[in-house]
């Protein structure tokens, strides 16, 4: 052990000598993450051949990413990044292990790789496991009684190798949240005693002082075999030694968090060179596996492909996967690094390199990584400032190697969108126990023995991103115990089941009977799920629902976002009391914190009785139907706001629904793509940029059609032309120009991943001049700020209508969204 932890600090090296003797840690293998939360919720709904190729490119060896960990999300009924994902158990006399698409997901795993490593979390907890078991009072923490929250993991446990056949081979306790020495050991010995060798993992949080802890307390160390950290630094952390001290496993448990193009593959392949040479870390796990959710929840596409048109079955984004073939599809769990200095360490101008070897045989491969530090940055944690170049590293292979006559050599270059990555070379020759082998900045290159690694490919359908309306749903063709498709439960749990009076009809229920344990909103509104677009205004939404006790509601909502935020939302509930609000419904019936718009009472709707709810909106206007009978008509509503269709209930009641109904409503050209007069049909050199309202209702325009690259370039979509500045000053007048690879005068600095979930400034390269929008129209350039009330020098980017604009939640101050346009007034 001492020898590891003096690893971890020598300098970069000189020429580099690969020596098998000297053997470093075991190699656990490159994993994705499936949850925190729901990330992989519209994989399921993809239709053939499509969703079969996804899995594929994710799963299958020598094809793409060839996983070596699954990671998932064991369902705890919360909020847990961009939905909730449902538990086997919403109470504790409550038993389904088919319940979600975990089970599925690692089936599929599994079958096209059986040695893929499994591996289970909890982000949330039923609130039963803190209930007390003689009173039910509730406590709010899953370790008050842990002997009950380890039977809630055995049973999932259980359910996985009874129901599904899959053994599990990590467990862990409770996502970025507290652990317990009396739960660990509870849980482990529950494992033992119902014949699981299932190994535990702790605590999966960020570097702290979790390993002091272990050090501190030898019982409570013997119950954890793999320390697990979020998103490490390999730059001055402590903690690290001390974790080495414990001789357990460190891992990176989940890491990256990045948008998947090529600043996220230069982000992911860095760390996982970087997590060893630096930090002794022996696995990473990306977060999120696949980006299969909508955007406008959080961390759009922070994966290793997306895939959010289950509709057209179009996917896109492999580079993130690309980067993660250069070391799975060349290795196996098991094998061995070897030490800095003997095969692995800091190339000599910028970069690393790490050596892996097979212990029972003769392979061995090398991975090369030079990326910048502007293009390696991960979205967390900050990355301090370095500087790589390119050069020929010389390779000297001891005779303990046995290499052979040549090796295998595949390059990806993650600096350069116009160069194809993961493509195989020539093979190298090694001449007298030497390879010459040229690396550049922006290179990952693979040199190895291993000849079965292969570019898998499948053809992706176009991308059609608008959601398909009209969209019914009567939930008859949909699995029991699932959500209906597209839909994606945002606090609660909605899942199709048989009408408790007409076992016939298949209808939708809130499953939740009390709040759960959550691991970010708790609960502060009633449970809700989601569907469609983010962009949508003016839709017709109606859903049948029967409340179980005269105090429920039945709640349907337009431009809604994650968690009733903003948006107009239509409630009614037994007694016939109904409200129109922004936001809400509140969990604790305070309709006081929130801006109810109109309220009004109706005879009772009684209990078990079906009645429909019915929410038109139509820019500053809104109608409400009720059973049939009109609420309100052009009741004048706010009219900024933009969002998703949304249905749900006002507490942890067990409401049932049926009937789900959405349309447009049309209006002039509120649902077709135009052309404003002003604004020529292509645009030219020279065209002048400005900013004018955005197209609403999910439809891409020409004129207000946007790429950003990971060259941090604006590409105008229909021409190819680059959003340029004329110098790094103020008051610039911004203009569409031939595009030029490094032109710093057209690359605008970002936070690659944010941008599509927040407003943030975009920087010209190496200035503090920032791309600004005026309440007039003008798209210009600033240092200090706007003045004006309703200027602007932050922006977002909508990836469904290519639309760069300057709000994403609604900002009442800024009135309607403004976007970036290739027109001139």
């Amino acid at each position: 052990m001492a020898g590891l932890i003096s690893m971890l600090v020598t300098a970069a090296v000189g020429s580099i000598v690969v020596n098998r003797n000297d053997l470093g840690a075991v190699f656990d293998g490159l994993g994705g993450l499936s949850g925190g939360g729901a990330t992989s919720r519209l994989l399921v709904d993809y239709k053939e051949p499509q969703r079969t190729q996804i899995l594929d490119y994710l799963f299958k060896p020598n094809f793409g990413a060839s996983l070596q960990i699954l990671k998932v999300e064991i369902g705890g009924d919360s909020q847990s990044t961009d939905g909730t994902e449902p538990s086997h158990m919403h109470s504790k006399d409550d038993l389904d292990v088919t319940r979600g698409y975990e089970w599925w997901l690692m089936k599929e795993a599994k079958a096209r790789n059986p040695e893929i490593k499994l591996y289970g979390l909890p982000w949330a907890f039923p609130g039963w496991v803190g209930n007390d078991p003689a009173t039910g009072a509730p406590s709010g923490s899953p370790f008050t009684y842990p002997n009950q929250t380890s039977h809630y993991i055995l049973e999932w446990l259980k359910g996985a190798k009874q129901a599904h056949g899959l053994d599990i081979d990590y467990i862990g306790v409770w996502n970025e949240r507290s652990s317990t020495a009396a739960y660990a050991a509870s849980l482990k010995q529950s494992m033992r005693n119902a014949g699981f060798d299932t190994k535990l993992i702790a605590k999966d949080d960020a570097p702290g002082v979790f390993c002091d802890q272990l050090k501190k307390d030898p019982e409570y160390a013997k119950q954890v075999d793999i320390v697990g950290v979020h998103y490490p630094s390999d730059y001055g952390h402590a903690d690290y030694f001390v974790c080495h001290e414990l001789g357990k496993p460190l891992w990176a448990s989940e890491e990256s968090s990045s948008y998947d193009d090529f600043n996220g593959a230069g982000c992911w392949a860095r760390i996982v060179t970087s997590h060893y040479v630096l930090s002794g870390m022996t696995a990473s796990i990306m977060w999120n596996l696949v980006g299969a959710y909508y955007h406008g929840t959080n961390w759009y596409a922070s994966s290793m492909l997306t895939s959010v048109q289950p509709w057209s079955g179009y996917f896109e984004n492999l580079e993130v996967l690309w980067a993660t073939a250069h070391l799975t599809q060349f290795t196996k769990v098991g094998w061995q690094y070897l030490k800095n200095d003997h095969g692995s360490g800091k190339l000599p101008e910028g970069g690393f390199y790490v050596t892996l070897v097979d212990p029972k045989g003769d392979d061995f491969t090398m991975m090369f990584v030079k990326i910048s530090w502007r293009d390696g940055e991960c979205t967390r944690p900050p990355l301090p400032p370095y500087n790589v170049s390119d050069e020929v590293v010389t390779i000297k292979l001891d005779a303990s190697m046995k290499a052979p006559h040549d090796l295998v050599v595949f390059r990806s270059n993650f600096e350069n969108e116009a160069k194809p990555v993961f493509v195989q070379e020539a093979n190298i020759n090694i001449v007298d126990g030497e390879i010459a082998l040229p690396v550049k900045v922006g290179d990952v290159i693979t040199v190895s023995t291993v000849r079965t690694a292969r570019k898998g490919h499948y053809e992706s359908p176009p991308s059609s991103p608008a959601f398909p309306l009209p969209h019914f749903d009567d939930f008859e063709a949909t699995t029991l115990s699932q959500e209906a498709p597209y839909c994606t439960d945002q606090i609660g749990s909605f899942e199709v089941t048989k009408e408790e009076t007409n076992p016939k009809n298949q209808v939708m229920r809130q499953m939740v009977p009390q709040l759960p344990i959550g691991w970010s909103d708790h609960g502060s509104n009633g449970p809700m799920s989601l569907i469609g677009m983010i962009e949508w205004r003016d839709i017709d939404i109606s859903i049948d629902f029967k409340v179980p006790v005269l105090g429920a509601s039945g709640c349907i909502a337009t431009r809604i976002n994650q968690m009733w935020h903003n948006g107009i939302v239509l409630c009614a509930d037994g007694h016939g009391q109904w409200n129109l609000s922004y936001n809400g419904p509140p969990v604790d019936g305070d309709w006081g914190k929130y801006k109810l718009v109109k309220t009004g009472m109706v005879a009772p709707l009684g209990v078990g009785k079906w009645n429909n709810l019915r929410l038109r909106t139509l820019g500053g206007k809104a109608d409400g139907v009720l059973g049939g009978k009109t609420l309100f008509t052009q009741q004048e509503v706010r009219n900024v706001d933009s969002g998703f269709g949304g249905f749900g209930t006002n507490f942890w009641h067990a409401v049932e629904y049926d009937n789900l109904n959405i349309t447009k409503i049309v209006s002039g050209d509120n649902w077709s793509p135009t052309t404003p007069s002003p604004c020529p049909a292509k645009p030219q050199v020279g065209q002048v940029l400005t900013v004018t309202r955005c197209k609403t209702n999910g439809i891409a325009e020409d004129y207000q059609s946007f790429d950003l690259t990971s060259d941090w370039q604006i590409i105008h979509r229909p021409t190819g032309l680059c959003v340029t500045a004329p110098e790094a000053a103020p008051g610039a007048v911004l203009t569409l120009q031939s595009c030029v690879f490094g032109n710093e005068m057209q690359q605008w600095t970002n936070k690659y991943t944010r941008i599509r979930d927040e407003i943030i400034p975009l920087f010209l390269r190496n200035t503090l001049v920032r791309l600004a929008g005026t309440e007039q129209g003008a798209a210009t350039t600033t240092i200090t700020g706007m003045e004006g009330v309703r200027d602007w020098a932050t922006w977002t980017y909508f990836p469904n209508t290519y639309q760069l604009r300057n709000q994403y939640n609604t900002d009442e101050r800024l009135g309607l969204a403004m976007c970036l346009t290739a027109c001139t007034h």
